[in-house]
């Protein structure tokens, strides 16, 4: 099956259940927002079940496609005794059927205006999402996360047992796995982001969380049970991250569509499709994408649950389903659980008013659920990774112990206000509510002048020793306003803090959460990023949330200003035109750039230097090298046994006893490097040189990435004769 059809097929496969499910509420025309939610909990529904089968180890696209079938026909049946059932006459013993089973959203005709305009936004996006980075070698997160997808499609699980290391001498150990004495979890690694804990033997922990690998995997294996090449399987994959881009902005859209109206929110759709991250991460095969579309479909799920809207268990379900599903992408995500347990201590202390009566369930059980769920398969099956980061979370929270303390303290003031005299607290808050208000937006203010003016002219770069190669790389927070200026141009940053003031200012039901997560991760990065300093690649910790969430305030901002007596429509056209030009004057290279185009073709002809189920040793005398750049897709994705000798003297009579041990079980062995220990060690053996060429945008750590960089890679490789 070609890589398109994949992208074109999964979404339909999961609007078939996902609509069914909907029915379920109700019955009616259809609507913009009731079809976007169908869509987002049917692939909800898809790759949760994808991912509960890897877990277990039995992951494949058979199996897949069986609870498909099942969960189709389930609702389907369902459905039909629905319809049965209100068809019925009513009599003295039984009631008529309920009037909320009929959806409300589903009774306005569809707007034209709107779908004409969605339709040109999709061929556009298209063009802009679809054409995806190869990130296929190792080393590096992206290539990591294709690499691991092809492993769940080809293994069906996600832990990982290798025979060919279980049976490794343990003394080979420190020279064949790099060692990580600081890890209190993981004794080595095998590659980067594929942990060696050591028990049982021969067992590989992958790093990350799994909802996006799985996904990888989903689109791999659809590809390659239709006898796809294996870089068509890969390109596949890789083009799974535009579609991920394409329903993220739609989520920000339908968010952004009920408290604004949907000329705002085409507004934002069209500035945040033009955003440089937002292109260059819908093509980056990282979580960025995933973590945005159900953040923000659990947003919009949300908007629509506290206002009113019906059917209420609808988008209850939609929120808490979404919401939980953010834990299973990413680990940082663990920052938006206290906002959530303040959500729903809200809603138990008498805050559930603002939601329709019996709805708060359809929210709480998806959501509880599917945060156990991630806790779950953080200690059993990602603890080297889950325990690295979240020490690192904790750590941080001893440094800055104030802000947890005193954010604590206020939501239990809160709490205790509402729930003693809801009606006295209300009435106060509604006399002092302007006040508040103004305070709120006084801070804001406070804080973008501080971080734009006042920071980059007082810090300066700290310091900070990069694990990978060992030396020291610069961390320069103090320069984040700036940075994200770049990328969203000044305008736009300055409109996103005008527009969230305004935001703030008529805060409602509706957006109220749009505002509280937003700005949480905003300043959550902007006072620090704590991540790889590259750029772009440091910016991406602002995609999911800050990013859309600052697009949404300045749409927001200049649907206001249309809508109040001239000269201010003149001024919010003048604006916007000024704001979209400057996004796409900061989006050039990296719209027209596609980093390591046709490096997939490449890889693939590197397999075939290689005999089948071969063992290859990657001489690298250095911390990160070919041995981390292409043995792990060599392995992962083509089966190999790979190996990277990082000892500029490798070990030698173990070692020459595991090659005779691979030889005498039928199997190649490659050495791949400087043949000087073949010659020391008097081995027979065939030279062959691999040279692979490529094209990236460069990364830099003081400015905007701008040039194009040529990385050419030129292997010797030595097939050892027994």
């Amino acid at each position: 099956m070609p890589a398109w059809s994949v992208v074109l097929l999964l979404p339909v496969a999961a609007l078939v259940p996902g609509w069914l499910v909907v029915r379920q509420f109700g019955r009616g025309r259809p609507s913009l927002p009731l079809a976007f939610a169908a869509l987002s909990l049917g692939l909800a529904v898809l790759g949760w079940a994808a991912l509960l089968l890897a877990e277990v180890g039995l992951f494949s696209m058979g199996r897949l496609a069986l609870v498909w079938l099942l969960l189709v026909g389930a609702l389907v049946a369902l459905d039909l005794w629905r319809v049965k059932t209100d068809r019925r006459p009513p009599s003295a013993d039984r009631h008529p059927p309920p009037a909320t089973r009929y959806l409300p959203l589903a009774t306005n005709p569809l707007p034209w205006p709107e779908l004409v305009f969605l339709a040109i936004w999709a061929v556009a996006a298209g063009w802009l999402f679809f054409r995806p980075h190869e990130y296929v070698l190792g080393a590096a997160d992206a290539g990591v996360y294709v690499s691991l997808g092809a492993s769940i499609a080809h293994e069906g699980r996600i832990v990982i047992t290798d025979e060919t290391l279980a049976a490794l001498d343990p003394a080979l150990m420190p020279a064949l796995l790099r060692p990580l004495p600081d890890d209190p979890v993981a004794a080595y690694y095998l590659l980067p982001g594929f942990y060696v804990i050591g028990a049982p033997p021969g067992e590989i922990t992958p790093q990350f969380y799994p909802l996006h690998p799985v996904w990888l995997a989903v689109a791999y294996g659809l590809a390659e049970a239709t006898a796809a090449p294996t870089a068509e399987a890969i390109r596949a994959a890789l083009l799974l991250n535009g579609l991920w881009a394409a329903l993220g902005a739609l989520a920000v859209y339908f968010t952004v569509r009920q408290f604004a109206g949907w000329p705002a929110a085409a507004l934002a759709l069209v500035a945040l499709s033009l955003t440089a991250l937002q292109v260059w991460f819908a093509r980056y095969p990282t979580t960025e994408m995933l973590t945005q579309f159900v953040l923000w479909s659990g947003l919009c799920g949300l908007g629509h649950w506290l206002g009113g809207d019906g059917p209420g268990k609808l988008w209850a379900l939609l929120a808490g389903v979404s919401l939980g599903l953010v834990f299973l992408v990413r680990v940082d995500m663990l920052v938006l659980l206290p906002l959530l347990a303040l959500l729903v201590f809200w809603l138990l202390a008498g805050g559930r008013r603002a939601a329709a009566a019996g709805t708060l369930g359809w929210f709480l059980a998806p959501l509880g659920l599917l945060v156990a769920h991630s806790f779950a398969h953080a200690w059993f099956q990602s603890r080297p990774y889950f325990v690295v980061h979240s020490g690192l979370g904790l750590r941080l929270l001893q440094v800055n112990w104030a802000i947890p303390v005193v954010a604590a303290l206020a939501a239990v003031a809160f709490l205790w206000l509402l729930r003693r005299s809801e009606a006295r607290f209300l009435a106060g808050y509604a006399r002092y509510r302007r006040m508040a208000l103004g305070a709120l937006i006084g801070v804001t203010l406070i804080v973008a002048v501080y971080g734009w003016f006042v920071r980059p002219a007082i810090g300066a770069p700290v310091a900070r020793q990069d694990f990978f190669s060992g030396g020291s790389v610069p961390l320069t927070d103090h320069e984040n306003w700036r940075r994200l200026g770049w990328y969203l141009s000044p305008v736009g940053v300055w409109l996103g803090v005008a527009g969230t003031c305004l935001l703030i200012w008529r805060a409602n039901r509706r957006m109220v959460m749009v505002l509280a997560v937003g700005a949480l991760f905003a300043m959550l990065y902007l006072w620090s990023l704590q991540a790889n300093p590259h750029q772009v690649y440091a910016m991406r910790r602002f995609v999911p949330a800050a990013v859309p969430f600052l697009t949404v305030a300045a749409a927001a901002l200049l649907g206001w200003l249309v809508g109040l007596r001239r000269p201010w429509p003149v001024v919010a056209v003048a604006l916007a035109v000024v704001w979209l030009g400057g996004l796409a004057w900061s989006a050039r290279g990296f719209v027209s750039q596609v980093d390591h185009r046709g490096l997939t073709a490449q890889l693939d002809a590197l397999d075939g230097a290689f005999a089948p189920d071969s063992v290859l040793l990657f001489h690298d005398a250095v911390p990160i090298g070919a041995g981390d750049f292409f043995g792990t897709p060599l392995q992962f994705i083509y089966g190999h046994n790979a190996f990277a000798l990082r000892d500029p003297d490798p070990p030698g009579a173990d070692l020459v006893r595991a090659v005779e041990i691979w030889h005498n079980s039928g199997r190649a062995v490659y050495w791949i490097g400087d043949p000087a220990w073949l010659d020391a060690h008097g081995y027979e053996y065939e030279t062959n040189v691999v040279t692979l060429t490529s094209r990236r945008l460069e990364e830099s750590y003081e400015h905007k990435p701008a040039a194009i960089l040529d990385d050419e890679w030129v292997l010797r490789i030595a097939r050892i004769a027994p």
